[in-house]
């Protein structure tokens, strides 16, 4: 005997919009999964690294280095960047902060600092010379107390 025949009338519409319903959730879970390093933005052809000292990052006083290449590893400067980092649970006021260009794509964070100790989520967001948006997401696990 068939499921379907198993099933009264009634119950084939339910089962139907559970189905429905399971399917929307995974495929909401899987989007939500894809977040850490992914890139979007209109910049695809520039690479961006970020090192962070002290390292291992510790609660306090940090300076986030974001450098910017571009497809034939040259340094990309005249960008404009802002530093975000979050913590990866809810509750946290988020700490953002601009970044100087020091040297040829180098940029430094301006008065970064890990809040509480924990795993965080750096996000650089910001405008190149050329008008164009970047932004990149990292995750930092183990910010020490």
């Amino acid at each position: 005997m068939t499921l379907h025949r198993m099933l009264s009338r009634r119950e084939q519409p339910r089962l139907l919009l559970l189905l429905i319903g399971v399917a929307l959730v995974l495929m909401l879970a899987s989007m939500a999964c894809t977040r850490g390093g992914e890139e979007s933005d209109a910049a695809g052809d520039v690479t961006m690294e970020i090192e962070i000292t002290p390292d291992p990052p510790e609660v306090g006083p940090a300076v986030v280095e974001v450098i910017l290449m571009d497809e034939d590893g040259d340094p990309v400067d005249g960008a404009e960047l802002e530093i975000e980092g979050n913590m990866s649970h809810a509750g946290m006021e988020p700490v953002i902060v601009g970044a100087i260009g020091e040297q040829a794509g180098h940029y430094v964070s301006d008065g970064f600092a890990f809040t509480m100790g924990g795993d965080w989520i750096i996000t650089v967001s910001g405008t190149l010379d050329d008008g164009r948006e970047i932004e990149r997401t990292f995750d930092l696990a183990g910010v020490s107390s």
